[in-house]
């Protein structure tokens, strides 16, 4: 039975900032080019430093196999092609008109005065942030050829420590003796990435807190691994260098004139850390459901609050927060966008869009694919359920993912969870928290307080039920 959607709770989006997209007047709200590095996609969109976000583009990586570092920057000049095809760039405009950014020797980021962006007939952004998937890591030889990624997905062997990325190195060790002896860096997608475009090389942590969940000297010593593979660390929010395509990349002109050389590059972390930053959880008892692939339900808490975690496992995931001083409570399962997917394609169903076949299966009496989204709705609710038995219970959650842009499926969310859910204007939350890490290096003050996270729609539950 198809979910009873409620009068629509919703609030008209932001007003747009002037940036010069519809052809009018030169840009006056700096413009930033947002880049997540996925699994199977890579996601791209502009954002202005107010929140609003302009366009956005998907680009599925083109592979006969499993996606390589290659396929990352094919991608990020595939995205930017169609950004700015979707920008009024006058094709006779002339590259090197605009006003850029500036950043010094120090890092600092200096916008010009007089126009954020540039007064010319130019459209182009004054920044680029990149996140990725994580824990990933990019072996990078001493010739600057890359061998296969290290994986978010891939086992590693059992260390004891708590870095996630050590044990994965540990097994490259001796699964692959010779490609180890050849790598000389290890980066995560997103630094690798910045690497490429003229930035120099880094390790970003969402702060000090983290470092140990990566690596540190102690730990790199006992497992036999040496520290130097790993850049230094940098957190994110830094300016990492400024872009520099060198002779490997002949960007195209419409993509010189969106993104010029010599705009900043702004450090992005992974994308869980800039989930928590896009969806605007930075308060005890705020929580977000981030939805894909596969689906996590995350609580800000205080360390206070951890003391009274239950003995023995609570399967729940504690982590430090994007932001020091706060705690990360997850309850993730492996599956959920998963399911619907392997149903669809295996009922031959791929070119039906997903929320077309969603709202089919609620309209069918009796439809397959019901078992399906109930399936997805009890995993859920099993993740909901783990917060409550450890004494956490939320009665909010801030949806974030391609799920969440789908109406019915989060009005029988909340329905079978009794929850408030709330969609924000930007749905791929890790595009909106880096560009709320743009935003606070060209203009300054804390990412935490940035008010650029706002709700467009609320589904309250009607009819409590259970999957």
């Amino acid at each position: 039975m198809i979910p009873e959607l409620p009068a629509a709770k919703t609030r008209p989006p932001a007003a747009a900032a002037d940036t010069g997209l519809g052809g009018g007047e030169s840009p006056r709200v700096p413009l930033l080019f947002c880049a997540d590095i996925g699994t199977s996609s890579l996601k791209a969109a502009l954002i202005d430093t107010a929140g609003v976000q302009r366009c956005r583009v998907r680009i599925p990586y083109v592979t006969d196999g499993e996606p390589g570092a290659a396929c990352w920057l094919d991608a990020f000049f595939a995205a930017a092609e169609r950004l700015a095809g979707e920008t009024s760039v006058p094709s006779d405009s002339a590259v090197g008109e605009t006003s850029v950014p500036s950043v010094s020797a120090g890092g600092e980021i200096s916008v010009p005065s007089d126009s954020a962006v540039g007064e010319t007939s130019v459209l182009s952004v004054s920044a680029v942030i990149i996140s990725g998937n994580g824990p990933t890591l990019v072996p990078v030889t001493k010739t600057g050829g890359v061998l296969r990624p290290l994986y978010w997905y891939d086992a590693g062997l059992e260390t004891g420590g708590r870095s996630f990325f050590l044990p994965k190195v540990r097994s490259f060790m001796e699964r692959d003796p010779g490609g180890f002896a050849r790598t000389e860096r290890f980066f995560s997608p997103q630094e690798w990435l910045f690497w490429k475009l003229g930035g120099r090389p880094v390790t970003v942590l969402p702060h000090p807190g983290y470092e140990d969940y990566y690596w540190n000297g102690e730990e790199c010593h006992a497992l036999g691994i040496d520290r130097d593979l790993f850049p230094p660390f940098v957190n994110m929010g830094d300016c990492v260098g400024t872009l520099d395509y060198g002779p490997e990349a002949i960007p195209s002109e419409k993509v010189l004139a969106l993104l010029p050389p010599g705009i900043p590059l702004v450090a992005g972390a992974a994308d869980f850390i800039m989930a928590l930053v896009g969806t605007g959880v930075s308060r005890r008892g705020m929580a977000c459901d981030r939805t894909g692939s596969s689906e996590g339900i995350n609580l800000c808490v205080t360390g206070k609050d951890l003391e009274r975690l239950p003995e023995g496992k609570t399967g729940l995931r504690v982590l430090p927060h994007a932001f020091e001083g706060l705690w990360n409570l997850g309850a993730v399962t492996g599956e959920s966008g998963r399911l619907l997917d392997r149903f669809r394609t295996e009922s031959g169903r791929t070119g039906t869009p997903y929320t077309a076949l969603v709202e089919e299966i609620f309209r069918t009496p009796g439809h397959p694919g019901m078992g399906v989204l109930e399936k997805m709705g009890n995993l859920f609710l099993a993740s909901l359920e783990k917060l409550e038995k450890a004494g956490f219970r939320t009665g909010e959650l801030v949806l974030s993912g391609g799920q969440c842009e789908d109406p019915l499926w989060n009005q029988y969310k909340a329905d079978i969870s009794g929850r408030i859910l709330k969609v924000p204007e930007i749905a791929e939350a890790e595009l909106a928290g880096n560009a709320v890490l743009g935003a606070a290096a060209l203009e300054g003050g804390s990412i935490r307080e940035r008010p650029m996270i706002r709700i467009r729609r609320m589904y309250y539950p009607r009819k409590p039920r259970r999957a």
